[in-house]
């Protein structure tokens, strides 16, 4: 009788120390290239779509932390990789932050990776993307595909729930040889993000319906209304 009490109480104990050290909040992180960073398309930092998804989870009192300063313009897929792996840490308010302890706190991590790779191997490829073959179409893809592999095989080391990949969006001008450039990293992406249980969020049709989103001819950083627009979409589809 005396072991049974003893084990009820216990267990009380436990529920206790749950029920008042447990959250719902989410700690989230948002990780990766310009598009995580925010950079407008007059080259400006403001407002990015990491912004608006913390401002949306703080005005529903459901965040407790958020980190963007892991994400840099210019990274590529295997600089990322290479961050992780060597563990890059941060100061931050006088205290120290590594990325693998960010990843492993999180309940959310968004990332946005590979624009950076994608666009250099079409210039080193060919010298204009509408004259690429589906052997260079191929060729470039399956490379970025390869290395995304590599980068989410480490990233799953450390983040454990949900790691949303911000898709890709054509910045060129849509001609048949972009749609099928597009059409086959999309789906070679979708298919390798199953794998790892990682939520691809699909944008190539939103951007093709608005012109607009890509505002700025000299270079390819979504506007403001963009990155509202994807935070939207991931409110809408996730959150």
């Amino acid at each position: 009788m005396k072991k049974i009490i003893c084990l009820l109480i216990l267990c009380l104990l436990v529920y206790m120390i749950y029920y008042f050290n447990h959250t719902d909040k989410i700690t989230y992180i948002s990780i990766g290239d310009s598009l995580s960073v925010g950079i407008d398309s007059n080259g400006n930092t403001n407002y990015g779509y990491s912004n608006y998804i913390a401002n949306y989870l703080k005005d529903k009192k459901l965040l407790k932390t958020y980190n963007n300063d892991f994400s840099a313009s210019g990274t590529r897929i295997v600089d990322l990789k290479s961050k992780l792996e060597t563990n890059w840490t941060i100061t931050k308010k006088g205290e120290t932050l590594s990325l693998k302890k960010c990843l492993r706190d999180a309940n959310l991590v968004t990332l946005s990776i590979g624009m950076d790779d994608l666009l250099t191997k079409i210039t080193l490829s060919t010298d204009t993307v509408e004259t690429m073959t589906n052997k260079e179409i191929k060729s470039v893809v399956d490379e970025n595909i390869k290395e995304l592999e590599s980068l989410f095989k480490e990233l799953r080391k450390y983040a454990k729930d949900d790691i949303i990949l911000i898709g890709y969006y054509n910045p060129f001008n849509e001609n048949i040889i972009t749609e099928r450039l597009y059409s086959y990293l999309i789906n070679k992406t979708k298919e390798l993000a199953r794998n790892y249980d990682i939520e691809y969020l699909d944008i190539y049709n939103l951007f093709k319906k608005h012109n607009d989103y890509i505002a700025n001819p000299t270079n390819f950083y979504p506007s403001a209304e963009a990155y509202e627009a994807i935070a939207i979409k991931i409110i809408e589809n996730y959150l």
